[in-house]
């Protein structure tokens, strides 16, 4: 049997401990926090909570949209904080009793490497269930924590990361979001629903770097008919004492006196202290392990890592994805392709991409073929009354090969079209599948019977990028 350890319970790890010990391997999983990591405890499925609260809030709000009576919204700050808290506490004895029942050991304190006489490495464990393990295979998997600018001011008292925010117990009256990119913009979007004022900072020239920009626009726009206020190509200089964030923007110089600031400047890999040096594994200037195609430290025999520590998207299914490899790698099976990575982004309204962009497919040598389909022209979004979105295809040689969405439940249908991408469908394949009516998933079809010439619900056009 061979025995395997894996340092880092978050997504990728207890993906790789479960998969081996369903595989037969005996699996230590060592974690010094909780078992779940970052996206369940402090990242994904708190947020997003959160989030569902602020939809529902927006939603009623809207009640006499659809002919119903509403008395005044009523946020009961500590009972949202208790849902959600809830809702991770529920996920967590689930994930628990899962690991449990497939033989998972799960080891409580922090896994550091140490070399041996000869190549062999074994992980000396700290903390509660200290320990040495010799293991034949290696996962390291430490995840990430947010990475902090150097701002004067920081240490300000309100001053507070993703992770510390989600956990105070107080809606602040105004609130600074200093980072436009996903998770600046989710945590405007949630607490500006739930009755803050929000203002979102962000040096570069739009949101969501990383996004199609004609959709991070749309995001932009929308964000700012919500209440937020959106600055974008500014330069924060510091925060000062009160907090008050000062930035420099286009117009000049802006002072935002607030109770809490957000720092949402992204995450940086959880890669230091754990023996990497010693056991001759490199990592990028920015902290990151390096990893081959295949996962596996090159340097070192035996020891693959992934997620976040490799630098990733910061995306859980990405590192279920690479956690595949990882486990085919250690058990010498044939490599599991790696399929596009879709992007949710749980905004209001919410965006997704997945593939390329225009710009990408041109760099790739393609002419590409652009149809958008608006939400205004799918049946679904009317009855719904929520007809802000789009659907963007982007197709190249006659194939899908990006999709990119802002509009209710993005999200979701992100999802439909990451097997059309994956799947390498040319666009004939597309518009034949029988998509329901009226739904959402329609403008997918919609899109294909655009760029083959024939729409039904939109105005034939010449498209194109």
């Amino acid at each position: 049997m061979r025995e395997v350890a894996v340092i880092g319970g978050g997504p990728g790890g207890y993906a790789a401990a479960l998969a081996m010990a369903q595989a037969g391997a005996r699996v230590h999983l060592v974690e010094e926090a909780e078992v779940g990591g970052t996206c369940l405890h402090r990242g994904c499925i708190p947020t997003k909570t959160l989030l569902e609260t602020a939809r529902v809030a927006r939603e009623i709000r809207r009640a006499g949209e659809f002919g119903l009576g509403a008395q005044d919204l009523v946020v009961d700050f500590p009972a949202v904080r208790a849902r959600q808290q809830r809702t991770v506490q529920r996920l967590a004895g689930g994930l628990g009793q899962l690991l449990r029942s497939a033989g998972v050991t799960v080891l409580r304190g922090r896994g550091r490497l140490v070399p041996q006489a000869g190549s062999s490495l074994r992980v000396v464990v700290s903390g509660a269930d200290g320990g040495e393990l010799a293991p034949d295979a290696i996962v390291l998997a430490p995840g990430s924590r947010p990475a902090w600018p150097a701002l004067p001011g920081l240490d300000q008292p309100g001053v507070l990361d993703s992770d510390r925010l989600l956990a105070d117990p107080e809606l602040p009256p105004r609130l600074a979001i200093i980072g436009g990119g996903a998770i600046g913009c989710e945590f405007a979007t949630a607490y500006s629903a739930l009755g803050a004022r929000v203002t979102l900072l962000e040096a570069l020239p739009g949101l969501l770097p990383g996004a199609d920009p004609e959709i991070a626009r749309r995001l932009e726009a929308a964000l700012r008919r919500q209440g937020v206020a959106v600055h974008t190509g500014v330069r924060v200089l510091e925060v000062a004492p009160g907090p008050v964030v000062r930035a420099q923007g286009p117009q000049g110089e802006l002072t935002v006196p607030v109770e809490r600031v957000l720092v949402a400047t992204g995450r940086r890999p959880c890669t230091d202290d754990l023996g990497l040096e010693e056991a001759g594994i490199g990592r990028h200037p920015g902290g990151a392990i390096v990893v081959d195609a295949e996962m596996r430290c090159p340097e070192t025999s035996g020891v693959w890592a992934l997620g976040d520590a490799v630098g990733g998207p910061g995306l859980a299914h990405a590192a279920f994805q690479q956690a595949g490899r990882v486990v085919a790698g250690i058990l010498g099976v044939p490599l599991p392709t790696l399929s596009p990575v879709p992007h949710p982004v749980y905004t209001a309204p919410e965006v997704a991409w997945v593939g390329w962009d225009e710009a990408r497919a041109r760099q790739a040598g393609h002419q590409p073929e652009v149809a958008r389909i608006p939400f205004a022209a799918l049946g679904r979004a009317h009855a719904a009354g929520d007809t802000d979105g789009l659907c963007k295809v982007v197709a190249a040689g006659g194939r899908v090969v990006g999709v990119h969405l802002i509009g209710s439940h993005a999200t979701e249908l992100i999802g439909a079209a990451a097997v059309v991408v994956s799947s390498g469908l040319s666009l004939e394949d597309l518009g034949r599948i029988s998509l329901p009516h009226p739904t959402l998933v329609e403008s997918l079809g919609e899109a294909a019977e655009l760029l083959l010439g024939h729409p039904r619900h939109v105005a034939q056009m010449k498209t194109g990028s």
